[in-house]
């Protein structure tokens, strides 16, 4: 397969115009609120212009101004009418030129509950779907689920996408425990907010805490089948273009979250202006474009129109193949800069494995992979960066390894077909098991620590209760002898600033800063608020926890069932020396298996490359 059969386009899926309140176009009054506006501009946003104006304004910007083959006006649903629907979509229809200019009707999914999701449309026929009713607000209520959403397009027979962007916002986090693979194909990793790539990467949004594993590269290593594009978000009837020199004031003051990383008092744009989308389409179509977004031939774009050409074997973006084990994928990579390209890093599940820098605008490179790790599923993708900071991120390449058995059983009868199956059988159950603790339900207050164990898998749960007063909950866990872990909060405040937060540096610190019943929103409501730690565990190798609770600043006490402990704590989770046999299968041996014994057989390997328990008898 090659990119030689398709054309390259450029464009912005993710603008605002005046039907947004929040925006600033011209036309409004830009010193009701308090903002820093650079004289030269005063004139026209003072100007009298109509809402239907400033979506002329919005799309002429794209078209005739910026170059852009294709562009989405996105206004927040639950700030638009039945009537100001019909008139997106009707603008939606009148500026799409086929072969010139390709527009789609979309509109922003706005919740705070959920995360901020751009849905588009194929045709200009179908109804919106609004996370809350018109004239509601998604900051005082839940409002509908995506689950919901993706319901109602199957309902009306839609064709559409559905695009997450700004996912790690403590503002409006994007829940990732929601996913429809056939409607959300794609996530934003670039806006005017900043870059979301991964947690605390260099332009990581300022304009808000950020909460980490709600990252793009978190949504991919949960397997998420996501393309990668950039988009705007730009609320000045400008799609596509430089920074506007307009800066509200992004925070007021008050109290800040001792966890939070920073912040400032004037929204700031990333350094280098809105993302643009980059798609391989075999014609300037709706039908085309829509095509080349649904399968993800697409990449992401911030201060550059860099032309990208990423291959995986014979896979272009975003396409998936399944191989057979001990394959060793060959990479090519051919990158066409508008200045002198830095560097182009291979990222492999999540972590740069090939890094080539270049010394002119054009780089191309060969590269093959002659050691990916054993894991039944990899992605591949590309991340440019120039000179001059702009940059481009690849959608990524699935492959899919066919990895054969190490054994199978046969009735009670464990069979090896190689000889690195190991087996182990307990005196007694490796993996201790903890209830909810009953103080848990009758406690007013506290701590409270527990796991559970679902298939392969530990959940380490921790929860912070207050009922009669607002409580500070902080503290913080060192895992020990985990491969691979991933960490969910619970019913946390969803605030800019000042909310609820936690922090992780991916190799087991885990932090933690969180207000119970200060109803610091008007949807943190709930008594009880926590994080759940999914745990794999090596069944080679002694796992255990350390850590430490403080409730208002003061050493706590930790419940663990029935039993509690001081501030600080030593938890073990999984202790191989309990196994009283353990041995190395021969290749053709049979080994019998008792009932009542736990047998574990390693290894086995998953999606991410993880050596899982299997437990038998």
């Amino acid at each position: 397969m090659s990119y030689a059969k398709y054309l390259l386009f450029y464009g912005d899926l993710h603008g605002h115009s005046n039907l947004s309140s929040c925006g600033k176009c011209p036309g409004r009054n830009v010193f009701e609120k308090d903002c820093y506006i650079h004289t030269s501009v005063i004139e026209e946003y003072s100007k009298s212009i109509s809402t239907e104006e400033t979506i002329d304004l919005f799309y002429d910007y794209a078209k005739n101004k910026l170059n852009l083959d294709f562009a989405v006006l996105t206004d927040h649903d639950f700030q638009l009418s039945d009537k100001q629907w019909r008139l997106v979509q009707r603008k939606a229809s009148e500026w799409y030129l086929p072969g010139r200019f390709v527009t789609f009707s979309g509109y922003e999914w706005t919740s705070y509950a959920y995360g901020h999701r751009n849905v588009y449309y194929l045709t200009d026929d179908k109804p919106i779907f609004r996370c809350v009713d018109y004239g509601s607000s998604p900051y005082l209520e839940k409002g509908r689920s995506p689950r919901e959403l993706w319901g109602f397009l199957r309902k009306v027979g839609a064709k559409a996408i559905t695009i997450p962007h700004h996912p790690s916002l403590t503002q409006f986090p994007v829940d990732w425990s929601y996913h429809d693979p056939y409607f959300e194909r794609l996530v934003e990793i670039a806006s005017i907010w900043g870059v979301f790539e991964y947690y605390r990467n260099p332009y990581t949004c300022i304009n808000s805490d950020n909460l980490p594993r709600y990252f793009v590269q978190d949504a991919l290593n949960m397997g998420y089948r996501l393309g990668i594009v950039g988009g705007g978000d730009s609320h000045d009837c400008v799609p596509g273009g430089d920074f506007r020199p307009i800066i509200v004031k992004n925070f007021r003051g008050g109290r800040l979250n001792p966890l939070s990383q920073i912040h400032v008092n004037y929204f700031i744009y990333n350094p280098f202006g809105c993302g643009l989308t980059a798609v391989y389409a075999k014609k300037l179509t709706r039908e085309a474009v829509f095509d080349a977004l649904y399968k993800r031939r697409v990449y992401a774009l911030l201060g550059t129109r860099i032309k990208l050409e990423f291959r995986v074997d014979d896979l272009l973006m975003g396409e998936e193949k399944t191989v057979e084990e001990g394959h060793k994928p060959i990479i090519r990579v051919r990158v066409e800069g508008d200045d002198v390209i830095d560097r182009v890093e291979i990222i492999r599940d999540g972590q740069v494995v090939y890094r080539k820098f270049g010394k002119g605008k054009i780089l191309a490179f060969k590269w093959i992979d002659e050691n990916p790790p054993p894991r039944k599923l990899h992605y591949y993708y590309v991340r440019v960066i120039q000179r001059n900071g702009g940059r481009a991120w690849s959608s990524p390449i699935w492959l899919k390894y066919s990895i054969k058995d190490k054994f199978k059983i046969n009735g009670n009868v464990l069979e090896s077909f190689e000889n690195n199956v190991v087996v182990l059988k307990f005196r007694d159950k490796p993996v201790p098991k903890h209830k909810v603790p009953e103080r848990l339900e009758k406690a007013k207050n506290g701590t409270f620590l527990w796991l559970e164990q679902e298939n392969s898998e530990l959940v380490l749960k921790i929860r912070f209760k207050s009922t009669d007063r607002p409580i500070v909950f902080r503290g913080s866990l060192k895992l020990y002898g985990i491969p691979y872990y991933e960490v969910y909060p619970l019913n946390f405040a969803t605030m800019k600033y000042g909310g609820d937060l936690f922090t992780d540096d991916y190799k087991g610190l885990i932090e933690w800063y969180v207000m119970v019943s200060a109803n610091l929103t008007p949807q943190d409501t709930s008594r009880i608020k926590g994080l759940n730690i999914r745990l794999r565990i090596n069944p080679l190798e002694k796992a255990w926890v350390e850590a430490e609770a403080y409730q208002d600043d003061k050493p706590a006490t930790i419940y663990i069932g029935s039993h509690k402990t001081k501030e600080y704590l030593k938890l073990i989770l999984y202790d191989p020396d309990k196994a009283f046999y353990r041995r190395i299968l021969n290749k053709d041996e049979k080994v019998v298996l008792s009932k009542g014994e736990y047998t574990v057989i390693y290894p086995v390997i998953d999606n991410k490359g993880l050596k899982s328990l299997i437990l038998t008898g």
